[in-house]
């Protein structure tokens, strides 16, 4: 089977054994887990602001996919140049986990704002609209990149060993697919 051209130097090259790649794999696994799991409790959250109309809904969505169209683009361009890939892959994963934690206080001072603005501007659908959008967007996007660099930095991480190839990658989405599956269940039950 033959390796993925990384264009990376020598000196980056890393030896992962077996078990250190089963383990990055079951993190990879619980990252897709939560990552629906935030997705679901955030729009039901922002739905008791917004309100639960598919047009909430849909924006809701159209912010947290961006956030990870972004994280995955930004991290594809720099994951190259990282020194230590799954140094930064647990610190993402830390950030995501304190931003979770902080989410009740933003919710509770994204419903102030959103009040104000009600009251001040009195706005029209199309720019209530937008305003939901700007809204949602401040909230989700810290999060939502970082959960979208999480693949690439970890793809730059197996790629540097010799020992793994483009169907690792394939691999590593797949567990993150599962856990996603996992989590949009277990949403259903909270």
């Amino acid at each position: 089977m033959a390796t993925l051209e990384t264009n990376q130097s020598p000196s980056l090259s890393t030896t992962y054994s077996l078990g250190a790649v089963a383990i990055i794999w079951i993190c990879f696994v619980f990252s897709g887990a939560t990552g629906l799991l935030y997705e679901v409790l955030w729009a039901r959250m922002l739905g008791l602001v917004f309100g639960a109309t598919t047009l909430a809904v849909s924006t809701v969505l159209a912010a947290f996919m961006g956030g990870l169209a972004l994280g995955s683009a930004l991290a594809g361009r720099f994951s190259r140049v990282l020194k230590r890939p799954l140094l930064i892959y647990g610190l993402m994963e830390i950030g995501i986990a304190c931003y979770a934690l902080l989410v009740p206080f933003f919710f509770r001072a994204i419903d102030d704002v959103y009040a104000a603005i009600w009251q001040q501007f009195h706005p029209g659908f199309f720019s209530f609209s937008i305003w939901r959008f700007v809204l949602s967007c401040l909230l989700l996007l810290a999060p939502t990149t970082l959960m979208g660099a999480t693949l690439p930095v970890l793809t730059a991480a197996l790629l540097r060993s010799s020992s793994y190839s483009a169907n690792s990658v394939t691999r590593l989405y797949m567990c993150n697919l599962a856990g996603a599956i996992v989590g949009t269940i277990a949403a259903g039950f909270l």
